[in-house]
């Protein structure tokens, strides 16, 4: 990443470049590809632990996932508040396959990352 400078003018290398500086010259989907860097299915016992860990990393609420599960913001076509809450509480139970689709949506991850809790 090239240098920036404060605003005295005095350059700054990356290290030192405070968080904003940098955050303002990559995307929002560059940083939370950062984020979500360490957070594999595979570091999970639990799809419920992967899920709740996915959200926190994205600085998601649990009615941004329901709204990211819907198609062109039909309620019907996504996965409900209550739905969410009981999955990442671990009290769902097995969700179905329309279901695991439409988490997966929601959460913005690929549907294989769930299916593995699942097998």
């Amino acid at each position: 990443m090239p240098e920036s400078s404060d605003l005295s003018g005095n350059h700054l290398s990356d290290k030192h470049t405070p968080f904003i500086l940098r955050a303002a010259s990559e995307s929002l989907a560059e940083i939370s590809r950062k984020w979500l860097a360490d957070i594999e299915p595979e570091n999970f016992t639990a799809c419920h632990e992967y899920l709740a860990a996915v959200r926190l990393a994205r600085h998601m609420s649990k009615i941004d996932v329901c709204r990211a599960s819907q198609i062109n913001g039909e309620p019907t076509s996504g996965v409900s508040l209550p739905t969410v809450s009981k999955i990442e509480s671990g009290t769902y139970g097995e969700p179905g396959f329309r279901t695991m689709i439409r988490l997966a949506r929601g959460y913005g991850i690929p549907l294989a990352n769930l299916e593995r809790f699942f097998e």
